[in-house]
């Protein structure tokens, strides 16, 4: 049978751990994403679970040193060797009439849509000529998507935006592009290369630090179900990641089973309505990849259950005014506002062709952290609890005086995204 779930109220706490990302928290100046070991109650202690595993960050270097302590807390757990960007030293000949291409992935998800839109619109308020802009048809298409880098090459632009479906396979190309003079900033998904600027999140901590809050909502002990995205791609593999350096923390943490929901909101909902038909006894909490939260949420009303803790990665609008309307009900969510961060991966770009020269290949952010703490902060009355729009709420990304700490020459370029 599966046990009742411990609704307690989380407290603010005075551990600002984990800074889930390289950002502030909206309206003030904290670390980013408030309190990652927010819950309800006192904190859980280091080592145990429900407290966000410390793995740190593969620094061999000490390229992180100089850098404030909230953008070096976002590298907790970042899967990549940080190195010396092959860009340090570089500026572009040119001081104007800049060209971009950009190849990015198929938009099929709403995230990817806007930000790339975005991406496209924030290079041209920049003056920056995007001479071309493509993306495969299939998310799942690399070859065709490799070719398109190899046309963007080709047209020999000053830079090159790149959303990656698969980064290995891509590096070859990267190298390619760096040996012709063109960097490569990779958008969304990291590339472990010296030769591409990565902007990207830190998805192994949002795994990490929200299934850790649900194990802790739990009591540390109990059922779970994980509901997956599409196997072998980099977000899987990172939210893979996460999970199982929180359940390494969690010995009495069972994951009972697990459903495949490709990150579609709609196939999510029917897994878990699959699963539940045939346990009918249910599970005391949900671990997902991204997005689904508020279809999983769907598949137990639908299924006459209550509504387990349910990691809402990539969160909703819809679940976060569900929580918001159930006090009682622990919430862990994240945000990853796409057009703030496509605006900054513009100034980026733009930046690297002034000569402002970035420190290191990693430029990391780590979403912002919903909880019970700042929920109400996050919520719009107005929301209805269908409305599967992402959850993005303003000013809590990259503040101009963070970006500035990636460049060893921050005055060359835009000082702000906006």
């Amino acid at each position: 049978m599966v046990k009742p779930t411990r609704f307690r109220r989380y407290a603010a706490t005075a551990v600002a751990f984990v800074a889930l990302g390289v950002l502030t928290l909206a309206g003030c100046s904290a670390p980013a994403g408030g309190d990652q070991n927010a819950g309800n109650g006192a904190s859980p202690a280091a080592g145990s679970c429900g407290a966000v595993p410390q793995v740190g960050a593969n620094d061999p270097d000490g390229l992180l040193d100089d850098l404030s302590a909230e953008i070096k807390d976002g590298y907790n757990g970042y899967p990549f060797e940080l190195q010396k960007s092959a860009w340090a030293d570089w500026k572009s000949e040119k001081t104007d009439g800049f060209t971009a291409a950009i190849v990015g992935q198929a938009p099929a998800a709403p995230f990817i849509a806007v930000y790339q839109e975005t991406l496209a619109k924030a290079l041209e308020d920049a003056g920056v000529d995007v001479i071309l802009n493509v993306a495969p048809n299939d998310p799942t298409d690399v070859p065709g998507q490799l070719q398109q880098f190899g046309q963007a090459i080709s047209l020999k632009p000053d830079i090159i935006f790149f959303n990656p479906a698969a980064p290995e396979p891509a590096i070859d190309l990267v190298d390619e592009a760096h040996d012709a003079g063109i960097p490569v900033v990779s958008v969304v998904v990291p590339i472990d290369s010296p030769n591409a600027i990565s902007v990207t999140y830190n998805a192994v901590l949002q795994s990490m630090t929200t299934a850790s809050g649900v194990f802790e909502s739990i009591g540390g002990s109990g059922s779970v179900l994980e509901v997956t995205g599409v196997p072998g791609i980099p977000n899987q593999a990172f939210w893979d990641a996460g999970r199982d350096y929180a359940l390494a923390e969690c010995p009495e943490i069972d994951v009972v089973g697990s459903v495949q929901g490709l990150f579609q909101p709609p196939l999510a909902q029917q897994a878990v309505v699959q699963y539940l038909a045939s346990n009918p006894a249910g599970v005391d909490a949900v671990i997902q990849a991204g997005t689904m939260g508020w279809a999983i949420r769907d598949a137990f009303a639908q299924a006459g259950q209550p509504v387990p803790p349910i990691q809402d990665v990539g969160a909703s609008q819809g679940m976060a005014a569900y929580a918001a309307a159930n006090p009682d009900y622990p919430y862990f969510g994240t945000a990853t506002p796409p057009i703030a961060m496509a605006k900054m991966a513009a100034q980026v770009g733009v930046k690297v062709l002034a000569g402002a020269g970035p420190k290191l290949n990693h430029v990391v952010w780590a979403p912002y952290v919903v909880n019970d703490d700042n929920l109400a902060e996050v919520v719009d009355d107005s929301w209805s609890e269908s409305d599967g729009t992402d959850l993005a709420p303003d000013g809590v990304y990259f503040t101009d005086e963070q970006t500035a700490e990636f460049f060893t020459n921050p005055a060359n370029g835009p000082q702000s995204a906006n």
